[in-house]
């Protein structure tokens, strides 16, 4: 058992050596991720970067659902950089619903633009990015700067990873994915439960970045949530092996 957490806590010092790198490098690559990049290539007609990097979180969740979230998001590792601070679980409801009344409205407008440009006739992955670089402009910083304060601020008051819940453009995408490889009971990355070995000590629960109430949960055989990352944070902090990230079909 011994041997077991030790390889849990190994598995997640490498996971958030992985955030944290991604999150160095997130005044390189911010505009990769930008929401609003990929409005203005619409309405030019042309595939912005962005785009193409939703597209592919749409489709590799087919497989790995949110696993994009947990191990390589910059704003993610931001975030668990705030839970060092103030780690209080995030526990409203409400907040997880913002994200789709957010979305459904940008995405219609995404649609709205490209119509009026007659189409997307371009792919370019370097619009709006000369040179491939974000902050290559001191202009830029201001941006950056706003950018990394919405994702850290309110998870000081909210809890930690609020902002994943509540405002993230790309977590629906994953969901989207995650529904559609469900429904074509594809296998897909996920954590598994043995619930009859369970000793109800809540540790899973306090070590879960998303605050999901992963003991509750266990009890179907699968940490079955859309707000569930595939971190295996749970999993690594279960002291009798309980729980386990695998592939294979969701029950």
């Amino acid at each position: 058992m011994r041997e077991t957490i030790s390889r849990g806590q190994k598995r997640q010092r490498i996971r958030r050596l992985m955030l944290l790198a991604t999150f160095l490098l997130f005044p390189i690559i911010i505009f990769y991720f930008s929401p609003v990049l990929i409005i203005e290539g619409a309405l030019s007609g042309v595939v912005a970067a962005s785009m193409l990097v939703f597209g592919l979180q749409f489709l590799t969740a087919i497989v790995l659902r949110r696993a994009w979230c947990g191990w390589l998001c910059a704003a993610g590792g931001l975030q668990e950089l705030a839970a060092t601070a103030v780690g209080k679980p995030s526990r409203p409801a409400w907040l997880k619903r913002v994200k789709y009344v957010i979305w459904v409205p940008w995405v219609l407008s995404i649609v709205a633009c490209a119509w009026v440009a007659g189409g997307f006739t371009v792919v370019d992955p370097l619009y709006g990015i000369p040179g491939g670089v974000s902050m290559n402009n001191p202009l830029g910083l201001p941006i950056y700067f706003g950018i990394v304060a919405l994702f850290f601020v309110p998870n000081l008051v909210l809890g930690r990873r609020a902002m994943c819940h509540g405002i993230c453009w790309m977590a629906p995408f994953m969901v989207l994915g995650e529904k559609l490889g469900s429904v074509l009971r594809v296998p897909q990355l996920h954590v598994g439960a043995e619930a009859d070995r369970c000793i109800g000590c809540g540790k899973c629960d306090r070590a879960c970045p998303m605050s999901l109430p992963v003991e509750r949960l266990l009890h179907a055989g699968t940490i079955e949530d859309a707000e569930c990352i595939q971190c295996a944070a749970c999993a690594d902090a279960c002291p009798k092996g309980v729980l386990n990230l695998r592939i294979g079909r969701v029950r």
